[in-house]
């Protein structure tokens, strides 16, 4: 994943430069939650830099997720007097609902859906397209207010919308997989294993619809393990890679950075939860600027 991520670094910061050599070079880096490099060593790395933007990298915003990242780096600035880097540091966040989006997921899903009718000899209705997302505990999203699997749904209604108006006929289905953490508690549902079970049709087609980078969430459970599960019901199991280095990918990232600062760094993350357990919540989005703070119900 790193490796993948410093060469899109590396083709997002050329593209930059020559879309705005004003602002020229644009350093694009990699900064992660849990592992090395976090995002606070990298702010730290590039103190001296104009601007800093945060690009979330996760399309849809979740507390657990988007949220939790970006109070990482707001708890990491404050630990460290950050406050002389208010008003430089600004968030690229929740960008599901682009058009562009939309279209680049279209795009390798149509490519990869007439690559296995072309191998296997089969027909749009023996195929079936299954996307896939992080699931959460029921409770985030019923309780507290997260709005993730409102905009997970969206992206998949959104897609599908798209594969429909180009002709595909086939069935879609969202489902959820990777439950980390207590198990006793009820999670969104279908599972991804349920609805690999319930299939009827000869092939499944997986879409990591919630990531934008290879991982062990696509290397390894949905290549490995729901393979698996796809072998005991269909004949054909393939998965849709993420976006990697798809160009169409870059340029999307681009196009985004460059809106972000024709708007002048103007963060906008999604408003707290109704129902916020975070202490960290309402205040990272001041630091970052970002208005309003708390949504209503």
């Amino acid at each position: 994943t790193l490796k993948l991520m410093e060469k899109q670094a590396e083709q997002i910061s050329k593209k930059l430069d020559e879309v705005h050599p004003e602002s020229a070079p644009h350093a694009c880096v990699s900064g992660f939650r849990y592992s090395s490099p976090r995002t606070g060593e990298m702010i730290k790395n590039f103190e001296n830099a104009e601007r800093i933007v945060l690009f979330s990298q996760y399309p849809q915003h979740s507390c657990s997720t988007s949220g939790s990242s970006l109070c990482d780096a707001y708890r990491w600035l404050d630990k460290h007097k950050g406050g002389k880097h208010q008003g430089k540091i600004s968030v690229i966040d929740q960008w599901w609902d682009r058009e562009d989006y939309t279209e680049l997921w279209a795009f390798l899903i149509k490519r990869k859906f007439e690559e296995m009718k072309k191998a296997h000899g089969l027909q749009d209705e023996e195929i079936r397209i299954i996307y896939s997302a992080h699931s959460l505990p029921e409770s985030y999203c019923l309780e507290k207010g997260d709005k993730y699997n409102e905009e997970i749904t969206g992206s998949y209604e959104n897609i599908e919308k798209v594969l429909k108006k180009e002709g595909l006929k086939h069935e879609g289905a969202l489902a959820w997989q990777s439950k980390v953490g207590p198990q006793r508690t009820k999670w969104l549902t279908p599972g991804t294993p349920t609805v690999i079970a319930e299939t009827t049709q000869k092939a499944i087609l997986m879409v990591p619809i919630a990531f934008t980078t290879d991982h062990i969430e696509t290397l390894d459970e949905i290549d490995i393990e729901f393979r698996g599960y796809a072998e005991e019901v269909v004949d054909h199991f393939a998965r849709v890679d993420c976006f990697n280095l798809e160009e169409k990918f870059i340029d999307l990232c681009v196009r985004l950075v460059s809106k972000h600062m024709e708007e002048k760094y103007n963060s906008s993350i999604r408003p707290c939860c109704v129902n916020c357990e975070g202490k960290d919540c309402s205040a990272m989005r001041q630091f970052f600027g970002s208005n309003p703070v708390h949504q209503t119900a």
